[in-house]
């Protein structure tokens, strides 16, 4: 009796032990399993957690945006909290406010929109499917304000076009048709300049406003009467030096 008694003992000893030991052992591996599966979330692109607020505007659709956190992308890119990066919308295009093409029809329009819209507020960015930056090294994104994304009200109100559609970064490419129909069908912004949108090749630089096609015009007027003068009296010349010879 005494035997089994002590080798029960021993039994419940062993057992103790070992539930002592799983009872260490195990929240050790959850914790390993719940590390793992942060760095492969965060592998992929988070759109919930990319957060930061909009610092200064290039133009209409390129913006830069001081980082809220630090978060790991896709293709081993890292965003640090407080890096200023540059984001370049996607689907959409807006006319040029600056650089060489400064001064295109509604360029300021759509450049003062988005800062009205944007400067120093929180936004959330979202990438698509695709790549994630340009060959200038800008972002690729959806951005959010309020909870609406930018690419909606620019469209919306005809400050932009859709332009620059490449699978697979379409993700919402069917709203925005929608969007950039009812604005076209509206004549508002962008649309209520005849010919200036082209759907094929972007904005039709050589479209002018009236006021502009009428100084234009006023311009070549009179460098045809200055050329024409200026042969008239050359011919003049000619023929007086030829007479007087």
């Amino acid at each position: 009796m005494k035997f089994f008694e002590n080798s029960r003992g021993k039994i419940l000893i062993v057992a103790i032990f070992t539930l002592l030991l799983s009872g260490c052992t195990v929240p050790t591996a959850e914790s390993d399993n719940a590390s793992l599966n942060y760095e492969s979330s965060t592998a992929q692109v988070d759109e919930e957690a990319i957060t930061g607020v909009i610092s200064s505007l290039a133009d209409g659709d390129t913006y830069n945006v001081v980082i809220s956190k630090d978060r790991k992308l896709r293709d081993g890119v890292q965003l640090t909290a407080g890096e200023e990066i540059t984001v370049r919308l996607l689907l959409v295009d807006t006319p040029e406010s600056v650089g060489e093409k400064a001064g295109m029809p509604y360029g300021d329009e759509s450049s003062s929109y988005a800062k009205g819209l944007l400067q120093d507020k929180s936004v959330t960015i979202e990438f698509d499917d695709g790549d994630i930056k340009d060959k200038y090294g800008r972002y690729l994104a959806y951005i959010y304000v309020d909870g609406k994304r930018v690419q909606d009200y620019l469209v919306e109100n005809g400050y932009a076009m859709i332009r620059y559609v490449n699978e697979p970064n379409t993700r919402y490419l069917p709203e925005l048709k929608e969007l950039e129909a009812e604005a076209e069908k509206s004549g508002v912004g962008i649309w209520s300049i005849e010919g200036y949108v082209d759907k094929g090749i972007g904005f039709n630089e050589a479209t002018l406003t009236p006021d502009l096609q009428g100084i234009g015009e006023d311009i070549a007027e009179k460098a045809q009467e200055t050329a024409e003068d200026l042969f008239s009296n050359t011919m003049d010349s000619l023929f007086d030096s030829i007479d007087s010879d």
